[in-house]
Order: C-alpha cells, then structure tokens, then sequence
C-alpha cells in the first residue's frame, strides 16, 4: 500500500522484538530497519487492518 508508512508510524509496535517508537520504522531482531512493518502494528491502524503487508520506505 503506497503511504501505508504514514497511517502506521503514528502507532508504537507492539512486539516484544521490536518495540520501534512512534515515527520510526519497524526493526528485525538484529536492530536493523525492516523491511516490512509487523503486522501486529499495521492493524493498529483501522484503514490497514485487512492489508496484507505493508512496506518500509525505500528512503529508509
């Protein structure tokens, strides 16, 4: 989903191996940026609640 980053960032990750703050991208359990947000943080926001996936930004 294009700008699905900005419906999600407003939302802290919820999951315990990421824990990414409000405004930041999701992280793998490595600490890098993932290339995906965890879907337990996109399905905060309720426009992205049946989405698939949705991607980090390339910028990122």
């Amino acid at each position: 989903m294009i700008d699905g980053y900005r419906r999600v960032e407003p939302h802290a990750c919820p999951m315990s191996t990421c824990v990414a703050p409000t405004g930041s991208p999701c992280r793998t359990g490595k600490g890098k940026v993932a290339i995906q947000y965890h879907t337990a943080r996109f399905h905060l926001a309720p426009q992205l609640a049946k989405a698939r996936d949705v991607s980090s930004p390339t910028v990122r």
